[in-house]
């Protein structure tokens, strides 16, 4: 692998990981913002101080020096505030996030290779300087001489709960088999480049194998604190500092060092070992290095070491050299002490024996057996991908050789027939001399022996048949035979593939398992932020956060997620004071669940707000031209439709109806099924069905008119055969009695529009009918044929075949057709005469495209001119004005389609604009776009208050979002 290929396997690594990191550190944070008790508010400052640490380091590693230089600022603020034992401020947590932000950006922009964009992030230095300098100013007053009143009681030091500690046990025990399996690989990746170091032949060659050493022992020191192993981490740690101190050339890296190395490598190596058995580091390899770090060692201390540990086992790479060489004085390295981390509590005397005092101690294991080694690797989810795609392949083709041996069984059957028929016909001939000898040569089911006998005895001219019938009985005796022999075959290899398909296909299935909350990830975030935003108070819940689904459905889940959640927070939650004032608790709960439910799981997004409104929904349907149902819960569904948006104001969260449309498309495209119910002023609860994954699905194959369908079992309750006098008439529609349950039944080839047949004639045959269900909806279907029932691997038809109204793709069958599949959700609505989609009223002939006049005011000419570029590029006609009065006066004159305005100008400002122009009765609807450079929330009530349809922020600014606003309003 040449350095490009290397380097580019390093950036998608450290892109990973960076994602990782940002997500830590924003759950921690979220988990600060809590004010949790002392004990959990350390720990949320350990681990953000510890994962900033890291990131740093993986940054400069990465030559990311933008990055690196951030965490270096984050470093000095959240290290001053654990050795303070204090909080950071609101604002402190909110610069932070706007970082992380700034992280992902660029972290996004690596991952599309485009060169890094500061700008964000360069925003963001000054404050995070302030920050820094603060938190240090604060540190210096602290590490005066202690006050006598103070109270020297540590709050942080408070025990945690039981509970807490129980689950922090057992969330270690989950990740001790992990740390150890990456303890064996980093122990191997030191030994080898400290070997290399040694043998470079140039300066390049022993820079690289000590830098990556010293990443090496980093990750390895973060990892040990991770699982609150301290000898480990106090060994990777000082061996750290011996790096830094041969990187920065006060020690020479010679033979003498590299056995050193290779001497604390196998010390940890033994303390993975055993932590694997469950054995105490009491006197180990770990300790004696440890306690004799700061100390010149003679031969004598090596042979403190146990028996097993006083060679290198091999893993220095020097197997057939004896070991010599002592745990020496590794401080003689430099004349410089090495250096420590600033927590001198936990620093330990020379000459002490740490041993006494270990940082942790180690889990004893005291179960019967030893803590099992988990081997794992880091593999693409491409891979997995194609993984999946040649096994559904493998699943077709097992179809194939299922309908061949289907194929073989029918012909040995048909063999076993003619068989039949020919001894019934050789019996009634008279009886002959030779006649037994003839028989037996026919007999089907005499032995080879017999066959040859007989062969033999006419040849020899003993029986009076003719040759050639005799011919034919014995060639037709052995392609009996062979055909019995091939079909059982067949059937063997049938069942081996089948089983060996099936356990593939379970592996394949639980590899790409995840758990329900990694598609959460991002949602408490996204609720915090615009909780604040709208002076709100909003909890978020997560439930089954344990339950599996297919890593693809888990992708697919992540958007429709946020858009719910964000639509609940914006429109679904009241303001605290109307919560109050209707008895609800101020602070309002969304609640995200999945669970179970067969083949397929339902997540729910259930918020305790206002409801629905279903006549401002209706209102805005009518005024789009969308044709409005009589069924409340299809009027409810109106909100799934295209750009549908009840929102007062455009802005930058929500108003330009892409959200629940979104949700809706995606979650088809998963195969799946959204609904939505409410209880006004209780709240509102969206549903979504997705199978729990996507690589198969068992259908129920139907045939209607000649053609083959698939229907999810998922969705079929029952099958029910009936004849024309067991229907019922109910509202003009025919009807079935299904446990005293009246359930209108409707032909599938009626739905589908298929040609053939007149329904009303084949629905008095006897035929069979498919109970399909969705949600409480419920409908049977009439087939013609039910064929069988199997695994199916499900394919998207297409970006050419797009909006199929009831069908959620296609399968190939065994014998090469193809089948598609049905969507049991529309297809029930549209049986029960309910909207499958919400087409707007348009004429037969469209109208030719009208240029629409815009009216734009900004006191900037810049500003004016580019957004004049911009609008009439998009074909809009543009008449400009300086200021608020300006443009009024223009509007009194001529007519418009919409405004464009700014909001800070003189003479008038854009929002006593717009409160002239409601106040006109030839204005009074006129769309009003405001575009500022003010995005405080107050600006943005008042844009509201005043008839703004519509509020961007010029700090976020995007012509996409004009562009599209406007053609929203006009």
């Amino acid at each position: 692998m040449d350095k490009q290929k290397i380097a580019e396997c390093l950036m998608a690594t450290y892109i990973e990981e960076l994602h990782e990191h940002i997500s830590n550190i924003t759950r921690e944070l979220l988990r600060l913002e809590k004010r949790p008790d002392p004990g959990q508010q350390a720990e949320a400052m350990t681990n953000i101080f510890r994962v900033i640490h890291t990131l740093k380091g993986v940054s400069g590693m990465a030559n990311v020096e933008p990055i690196r230089n951030a965490c270096h600022l984050l470093e000095e603020i959240f290290g001053s505030c654990r050795e303070q034992q204090s909080m950071p401020s609101e604002d402190a947590i909110s610069t932070v996030f706007a970082t992380m932000d700034a992280f992902e950006e660029i972290g996004s922009q690596l991952r599309l290779g485009e060169p890094i964009d500061e700008v964000r992030l360069n925003d963001l230095i000054p404050d995070l300087k302030r920050l820094a300098s603060d938190a240090m100013n604060e540190h210096v007053l602290t590490d005066g001489p202690p006050n006598a009143n103070k109270d020297d009681s540590n709050p942080l030091d408070v025990p945690p709960s039981s509970t807490a500690g129980n689950r922090e046990e057992s969330m270690l025990d989950l990740l001790l088999p992990v740390f150890i399996e990456e303890l064996g690989e980093h122990v191997t990746t030191l030994s080898e480049k400290a070997l290399a170091m040694e043998k470079a032949e140039s300066p390049e060659a022993s820079t690289d194998a000590l830098t990556e050493m010293f990443r090496v022992t980093h990750s390895l020191k973060g990892a040990a604190g991770a699982v609150k192993l301290g000898e480990v981490q106090e060994v990777c740690h000082r061996l750290e500092d011996l790096l830094s101190e041969v990187r920065d050339g006060k020690t020479v890296a010679d033979a003498d060092l590299v056995s050193r190395i290779l001497v604390v490598t196998d010390a940890i190596s033994d303390a993975g070992d055993r932590l694997s058995r469950g054995e105490s580091m009491e006197s180990s390899p770990i300790q004696v290095v440890l306690s004799n770090w700061d100390q010149p060692l003679s031969n004598q201390a090596a042979a403190d070491l146990p028996a097993d540990d006083r060679s290198l086992k091999g893993s220095t790479g020097r197997p057939n050299k004896p070991v010599e060489p002592p745990v020496a004085n590794l401080a003689n390295h430099g004349g410089d002490e090495p250096r420590h981390r600033k927590q001198p509590e936990k620093q330990v005397p020379a000459g002490t024996n740490v041993a006494a005092t270990p940082k942790r101690s180690v889990p004893s294991h005291s179960k019967s057996h030893p803590t099992e080694k988990v081997a794992s690797i880091r593999v693409p989810a491409q891979k997995l991908d194609a993984l999946l795609a040649h096994n559904g392949e493998l699943l077709v083709a097992r179809g194939r050789l299922n309908m061949r041996a289907k194929d073989a069984s029918d012909l040995r059957d048909m063999m076993s027939d003619l068989k039949s028929f020919w001894r019934a016909s050789q019996r009634k001939k008279p009886a002959r001399s030779g006649d037994r000898s003839q028989r037996q040569a026919f007999d089907f089911q005499s032995t080879n022996k017999d066959r040859d006998a007989a062969v033999a005895h006419r040849l020899h001219g003993a029986g009076s048949a003719s040759p050639r019938t005799e011919q034919f009985g014995i060639r037709l005796a052995e392609i009996a035979t062979k055909v019995d022999q091939l079909a059982s075959a067949m059937e063997a290899d049938n069942r081996l593939l089948g089983q060996t398909c099936g356990l593939l296909d379970d592996e394949i299935y639980h590899v790409r398992m995840l758990p329900f909350l990694d598609a959460c990830g991002g949602l408490e975030r996204a609720v915090r932020d615009i909780a604040k935003s709208s002076n709100k108070q909003v909890t978020l819940r997560i439930e089954g956060a344990d339950v599996e689904v297919d890593r693809s459905v888990l992708e697919g889940l992540k958007d429709p997620l946020m858009h719910l959640v964000r639509n609940a927070v914006d429109h679904g939650i009241e303001a605290s004071e109307v919560r109050a004032a209707a008895g609800k608790p101020k602070e309002a709960t969304i609640t995200v669940a999945a669970s179970l439910r067969g083949g397929q799981v339902e997540v729910r997004v259930q918020d305790d707000g206002a409801g629905l409104d279903l006549g401002r929904i209706c209102s805005v349907a009518r005024k789009r031209a969308i044709e409005v149902p009589e069924d409340p819960r299809e009027q409810a569904r109106l909100v799934f439709a295209p750009g549908f948006s009840t929102a007062k104001v455009i802005t930058d969260i929500s108003g330009r109806g892409v959200g629940l449309d979104v949700v809706h498309s995606q979650v088809e495209s998963l195969h799946g099924d959204v609904d939505v119910s409410f209880e006004v002023g209780l709240g509102t609860r969206f549903t979504l069905m997705v199978p729990l994954t996507l690589t198969t699905i068992r259908c129920m194959m139907v045939r209607v008119a000649d053609q083959t369908y698939a229907i999810p079992t998922t969705s079929v309750g029952r099958l029910v055969r009936f004849e024309g006098s067991d229907l019922k008439s109910s509202a003009g529609c025919d009807t079935l009695i299904l446990r005293e349950s009246p359930t209108r039944l409707v032909a599938l080839e009626t739905i589908l529009g298929l040609q053939g047949r007149e329904s009303e004639s084949h629905l008095s045959d006897k035929r069979l009918a498919v109970v399909m269900a969705a949600g409480e909806q419920r409908v049977a279907i009439a087939v013609d044929d039910v064929m069988s029932e199997s695994e199916v691997l499900v394919k998207n038809p297409g970006p050419r075949i797009r909006r199929l109204r009831y069908f959620s793709g296609c399968t190939l069958l065994p014998n090469g057709r193809i089948a598609l599949v049905i969507n049991a959700a529309n297809l029930v609505r549209a049986a029960l005469g309910l909207q499958t989609h919400h087409s707007q009223i348009v004429p037969t002939a469209p109208p030719k495209r009208i240029r629409r006049q815009l009216l734009l005011a900004d006191d900037s000419m810049t500003t004016r001119l580019l957004l004049k570029n911009i609008l009439e590029t998009a074909g809009y006609i543009v008449m400009m004005a300086a200021d608020g009065q300006e443009a009024w006066e223009i509007a009194q004159e001529h007519t418009f389609d919409a405004v464009v305005s700014d909001v800070d100008m003189p003479r008038a400002s854009g929002f006593e604009l717009t409160e002239r122009l409601r106040a006109v009765e030839a204005t009074a609807e006129l769309p009003v776009v405001l575009v500022s450079a003010r995005g405080s929330d107050q600006d943005k009530e008042r844009g509201i208050a005043v008839g703004a349809n519509a509020y961007i922020v010029k700090g976020s600014f995007d012509q996409k979002v004009l562009l599209e606003t406007l053609e929203q309003l006009v």
